[in-house]
């Protein structure tokens, strides 16, 4: 087969505009950050408004990516197989009442979350809270139908959405700041929000209205019994763990939150630009011929660029931090601080990859099969999370210690979980 050929074929350019766009995704949140640093540093206000996010940020990794893709995918899927044009009314009905309800619940949790805290600026924070559980709603209510746009085969036409948005959001972040910082000082966080949510409503006005305007004779439901929670943590296993250590050490209102959020920076634009990518290749192979040692070369090939990542964080992460962050309101004492976290956290990352690595293929497997053994992989990790936030809570070590000890322990336990799961994976093909 020609060169021409295949990149004629339709899955290998799918396959080419999922990956760069999401390196170009990366690119735009990586350029977040440094402007997010360049403004705010290591700021109290900005630390306090990481804590809040950390919240919607949380509800987000059941909502939203690869958890709701593993939930509704397959679902919709069949269907678009069946019928050319679908009725989403329906759909469209639940996803507006649940997206509300979402809104309410990261209320409920973030203003008394606030009142914890007890800023100084405790009104700014109140209309934090609100934009905040905004755009996590919309954003869920833009994914639903997202997945849809999959789920019909309009792989490219996602990877355009999903580029579009954070390409406006990240283009008025710095014009945005800069307008409410001339309002008040305290008030350029507020821009930094404001630019997200225009980025997810341009989303929802250019791709997801067309989608609700489609009718057809078969009208498509959803409800509360298509999203399973254990898929949903299996699925987005890495960016919890990530946000769980993040709340952690953010939990006594300290700017250390800020630091972990450099810090980790780095580490996952790695793990989702470099190994996910690897891991999606393998996953489009052994969906055409089941191959064990093509998942454990790729677990193998993980391990070795994180290791070989992890040793140059290692010699040069001073210089690497001062070179992006250090300029603005981030100064030379955050590039130490942030360089001996990302020292402390980097080695965690080795068990992230490899579970990454080990997953995916469970994935693959039919959904009733996942759905009914998924309970049971889930369930150590919940009871992991119940037992560090209990022991943190009785036992005052620091945040900075405890945010460590949460994110190496949840990456071990991940690891664990995710040799069972590849085990379960080469029983069911066998």
């Amino acid at each position: 087969m020609s060169i021409k050929s295949i990149f004629s074929l339709k899955s290998v350019t799918d396959f080419l505009y999922m990956f760069f766009s999401t390196l170009v995704k990366k690119s735009l949140g990586f350029l977040r950050e440094i402007i997010l640093a360049f403004f705010f540093g290591s700021s109290i206000i900005y630390a306090n408004y990481l804590l809040l996010k950390t919240v919607t940020d949380f509800f987000s990794q059941f909502t939203l990516g690869n958890a709701l893709q593993a939930n509704l995918m397959p679902k919709f899927a069949k269907l678009y197989r069946r019928e050319v044009s679908v009725d989403l009314s329906n759909v469209f009905d639940f996803s507006k009442y649940f997206s509300f309800k979402l809104f309410l619940l990261s209320q409920i949790i973030q203003i008394p979350l606030m009142f914890y805290i007890n800023p100084k600026e405790i009104g700014l924070y109140l209309v934090l809270s609100v934009l905040l559980g905004v755009v996590m709603s919309v954003n869920f209510f833009n994914s639903i139908f997202l997945t849809i746009l999959q789920a019909k085969g309009r792989f490219k036409q996602h990877s355009v959405a999903t580029t579009f948005n954070l390409s406006i959001s990240t283009l008025l972040l710095y014009p945005f700041i800069l307008l409410f910082k001339i309002i008040h000082e305290a008030f350029g966080i507020i821009g930094v929000v404001l630019s997200r949510l225009s980025g997810v409503i341009a989303l929802a006005l250019i791709y997801v209205k067309p989608l609700l305007a489609e009718k057809g004779d078969v009208r498509a439901s959803l409800s509360l019994s298509d999203f399973n929670f254990s898929i949903m943590i299996l699925g987005n296993f890495a960016n919890i763990i990530m946000l769980l250590s993040r709340f952690v050490a953010g939990a006594d209102g300290s700017e250390n939150i800020a630091f972990y959020t450099y810090a980790i920076v780095f580490l996952n634009i790695f793990l989702t630009a470099v190994v996910m990518n690897i891991n999606t290749l393998v996953i489009k192979i052994i969906s055409v011929k089941r191959d064990y040692k093509i998942i454990l070369l790729s677990a193998l090939i993980s391990t070795i660029i994180g290791g070989v990542f992890i040793l140059v964080i290692s010699l040069f992460s001073i210089e690497i931090i001062s070179f992006t962050f250090e300029r603005g309101a981030f100064t030379a004492s955050d590039t130490l601080i942030t360089s001996s976290y990302i020292k402390d956290i980097s080695w965690s990352f080795i068990f992230i990859f490899i579970s990454s690595a080990l997953f995916q293929p469970y994935f693959t497997l039919p959904q009733s099969y996942i759905k009914r053994t998924s309970k049971y992989l889930a369930k150590p990790f919940i009871i992991s999370v119940l037992l560090l936030l209990g022991y943190f809570y009785l036992n005052n070590q620091g945040v900075r210690l405890n945010s460590l000890v949460m994110i190496y322990v949840l990456a071990f336990i991940s690891f664990l979980i995710s040799i069972i799961a590849f085990i379960k994976y080469y029983r069911y093909e066998n």
